[in-house]
């Protein structure tokens, strides 16, 4: 029916997904966390080491066993929302991960399932990496193992979906999603045993992309059995993402159809006569030019 179609249809709030995404969020917060360490950095200079020119980020917010054993149990999480001043290719191969990937992701999942994904890898690879350096003390820090999982899942839920990736962010490699997972984990376990367990953390924490692949890996066999809490909608826009970052599509809040119905007053004075000559003789007295004109005003005026 012609009522049922969209331009005909009530208009409808819309959809809350794009201003609340999750995606953004991450986004957005890794980057100002990443701008605040350059400014702590600038103005209370450290001592160079790590990743960092100031203790007070790492102190605080780096995973690391001895931190744990004080208690800072919160840097199972925030370590992930820090980023190696010493090069900005740290935090710009983990953001171009979470917006590719997020803006795949997050429509498939929604909002909820994936920001369980984020963080389930997030504390998968933090804790992967804590039980393999029980008693280091060399913080780890990025948002590699977060990104590991959105791969996982990303990998096994297109296996075989030809991509394009920037190999050094300068190569263009076309490969297949299942063989650039499987690449994932033969790298991650190289490096997980002769690198980080032979001569120590001293750079990538393979160990924490592993947790983050195989927590993707459980999160795609297992999250449909799962019941997650509805909160993004409560969650307000406290931050309008940039003109870059928002993407080029049409409007889908559909707008109330209007028209109007032109009449000439010869028409009017022709229907005027007609409806008169209806109450005076009757609708049988109408000839077949005047029950044409009548009908059409009907159908104009439906």
């Amino acid at each position: 029916m012609i009522f049922e179609r969209s331009y005909m249809r009530t208009p409808q709030p819309q959809s809350t997904q794009s201003s609340n995404s999750f995606t953004m969020y991450l986004l957005i917060g890794t980057i100002v966390v990443y701008l605040l360490q350059q400014i702590v950095n600038v103005c209370f200079p450290g001592t160079p080491g790590e990743g960092f020119n100031n203790w007070f980020f790492y102190d605080w917010f780096a995973l690391s066993s001895a931190h744990f054993q004080d208690l800072k149990v919160w840097t199972i999480l925030t370590y992930a929302f820090m980023h190696s001043t010493q090069t900005i290719l740290h935090i710009i191969g983990n953001m171009f991960g979470l917006f590719f990937l997020g803006r795949l992701l997050e429509p498939q999942l929604g909002s909820e399932k994936f920001l369980a994904l984020y963080v389930g890898g997030i504390i998968s690879g933090g804790g992967v990496y804590l039980l393999l350096h029980l008693n280091g003390s060399v913080g780890v820090i990025g948002a590699s193992a977060a990104i590991s999982a959105l791969l996982a899942v990303f990998c096994l839920q297109y296996p075989d979906r030809p991509i394009t990736i920037l190999l050094f962010f300068v190569i263009p490699v076309t490969l297949k999603p299942r063989l650039l997972l499987q690449l994932a984990i033969i790298v991650s376990l190289a490096g997980l045993f002769f690198y980080e367990l032979r001569a120590g953390h001293r750079g990538i924490a393979h160990s924490a992309h592993l947790g983050g692949l195989g927590f993707g890996y459980l999160f795609f066999r297992y999250a449909d059995r799962v019941t997650f809490p509805k909160f993004s909608n409560k969650i307000p826009t406290l931050i309008e993402p940039p003109k870059w970052f928002k993407r080029f599509q049409k409007n889908k809040t559909s707008t109330p159809y209007s028209y109007s119905v032109n009449r000439s007053s010869t028409k009017q004075e022709a229907v005027d006569k007609i409806l008169d000559k209806i109450n005076t003789h009757g609708f049988e007295a109408l000839s077949k030019k005047e029950k044409d004109i009548l009908h059409r005003a009907k159908e104009s005026l439906r």
